[in-house]
């Protein structure tokens, strides 16, 4: 009988051990496959990163560029510069809102899987968050009031100019060189100017070096 007990309790302590074992071979599995997902996004995140650098280095070069021309109006316009039609009209008619809206795909998509977040790296989790989540956020918001500001400016401001940027018929460059001069063309100018130079190129400048601690994080993990 005690045989009977003992080899019983050795067979239900082998199949307990094999389910625990089986067990843990699957969640050890199912933890592997995860990690090596979460590391595919991770790379898939850093390829983001870098593109989102490159363009947001883009956006604020071709900004800083309108920014010295608006600089050049300026200074026209306070008397420091000899006015020049032809410069003047094609200036004015180039000032645009090159704005930046950044790859995403990477980061929702991992989110959305539910991997990012229960990565054992906090500070990946945090810093990423804290990137796609407000920085980009915050500069897609400015980008849209940036926008509008500039359309207002086309519509209010610069719309004498366009013909003369098309063409040179029957072109009346004295009464564009008076409106140019004008109080309305120059608070225009000025509130276009302020808000890129003031606000929007903050924004991509905060936005630019959050990508850089991000990228730099990733490519310490991978």
């Amino acid at each position: 009988m005690k045989n009977i007990l003992a080899r019983g309790g050795i067979e239900f302590l082998a199949v307990f051990l094999g389910i625990v074992l089986s067990l843990w071979v699957d969640d050890y599995r199912e933890s592997k496959e995860i990690n090596n997902r979460l590391k595919d996004d991770y790379n898939k995140l850093y390829a983001e990163v870098k593109s989102n650098i490159l363009n947001i280095n883009d956006i604020i070069q071709r900004n800083q560029k309108i920014i010295d021309n608006e600089e050049y109006l300026l200074s026209i316009l306070e008397g420091n510069q000899l006015y020049k039609h032809d410069d003047v009209v094609n200036i004015v008619y180039n000032i645009v809102s090159p704005t930046f809206f950044g790859r995403t795909s990477a980061y929702t998509t991992s989110v959305a899987s539910g991997r990012f977040n229960i990565s054992k790296n906090d500070q990946i989790i945090e810093q990423v968050s804290l990137l796609y989540e407000h920085y980009f956020a915050r500069l897609y918001l400015n980008g849209d009031l940036f926008d509008e500001r500039i359309m207002d400016f086309k519509r209010n401001h610069a719309f004498p100019f366009f013909k003369p940027k098309y063409t040179k018929n029957k072109v009346d460059s004295v009464n564009i060189k008076k409106y140019f001069f004008s109080d309305k063309f120059h608070n225009g100018i000025l509130l276009v100017h302020d808000f890129r130079k003031n606000y929007y190129m903050e924004r991509l400048d905060d936005t630019l070096d959050h990508l850089i601690i991000v990228n730099e994080l990733l490519e310490k993990i991978l």
